[in-house]
């Protein structure tokens, strides 16, 4: 079954209502991966100045240059009454890619083609298919977020991901994340790039600005995003390690990686669909087709 919601008002006021819709599946998939589950009751700043988790490396580095991002963290901690170390280590964790990058690591495929009936080619569908969660693993929701300040989008992300992997925005910006292939072990180092989606999503409502805020960010990883607009743009961004490189979009492009897995009895992939023209998002969950449009 999909599960959907919606997060609104300042970045905390959003986190707050993700870990409240999703409270069940954040303390389960904080359980399966043998993360702390008991929330201190002790306010300090002892973690934020030298703790292991934020302070020092990639989590030191979200909180310093996502701070929108870090706020929403923030907030899904406190409503699902996990420490908040926990949801960031669910966000550091996927840098490594392989097992540890989860459903966001496994192998899938993003496409850019022109719509039918576009005869400039310029009206850009993009598409990703959605690898099927093992058993206990939490799997893929739908999510419409409505910021106070930046522009409301709707994407597919998981319980506990303050990013997402796909989403389109009210100004017609799309942006559907590649996997995540893989990465330095460790907390060294910067954030995942995957946190640009969101980022993107939230502030921009065309490529020009995108881009470049992706080639100025400090993130690292070994992932492509790609972009399109509704101005008929098309652009991917390729991350390896902490490089980064902008590849203009001049035709239909296929994007195919990640880590093979066959979870027995599977028979499909769960797969969507961006428009950035139409500002719709449409979603097909164990053969439900969802479509949402950003209003």
């Amino acid at each position: 079954m999909l599960t959907t919601f919606e997060c609104a008002g300042h970045p905390r006021d959003m986190g707050l209502a993700q870990g409240a819709a999703l409270r069940d599946a954040l303390r389960s998939e904080s359980e399966r991966l043998g993360l702390p589950l008991h929330r201190s009751r002790m306010p300090s700043l002892r973690p934020l100045a030298i703790g292991a988790v934020r302070g020092v490396g990639a989590g030191r580095e979200m909180f310093r240059h996502f701070a929108h991002l870090a706020e929403r963290l923030e907030g899904v901690a406190k409503s699902a009454d996990l420490p908040l170390d926990t949801v960031l280590e669910l966000h550091l964790r996927i840098r490594e890619g392989g097992e540890r990058g989860g459903l966001l690591a496994r192998r899938a495929v993003v496409r850019a083609s022109a719509e039918e009936g576009s005869a400039s080619g310029k009206c850009w569908c993009l598409e990703r298919t959605l690898p099927v969660a093992a058993e206990g693993e939490a799997g893929w929701v739908l999510r419409e977020s409505r910021p106070q300040v930046g522009y409301r989008s709707v994407e597919v992300t998981l319980p506990w991901l303050v990013s997402s992997v796909a989403g389109v925005n009210e100004a017609g910006l799309a942006v559907v994340a590649a996997p995540l292939l893989w990465g330095a072990p460790g907390r060294e180092g910067n954030p995942t790039s995957l946190l640009l989606v969101q980022e993107c999503l939230q502030r921009f409502p065309d490529l020009e600005g995108a881009l470049d805020w992706c080639r100025k960010r400090p993130v690292e990883g070994e992932q492509s995003l790609v972009l399109a607009d509704a101005n008929g743009d098309l652009a991917t961004v390729a991350f390896s390690g902490r490089d980064c490189r902008v590849l203009p979009g001049d035709g239909e492009l296929q994007l195919e990686g990640g880590e093979p897995f066959a979870q027995s009895g599977e028979t499909s992939e769960d797969q969507i669909l961006v428009d950035p023209v139409g500002r719709r998002l449409h979603a097909r969950f164990d053969g439900l087709d969802v479509d949402v449009e950003v209003d």
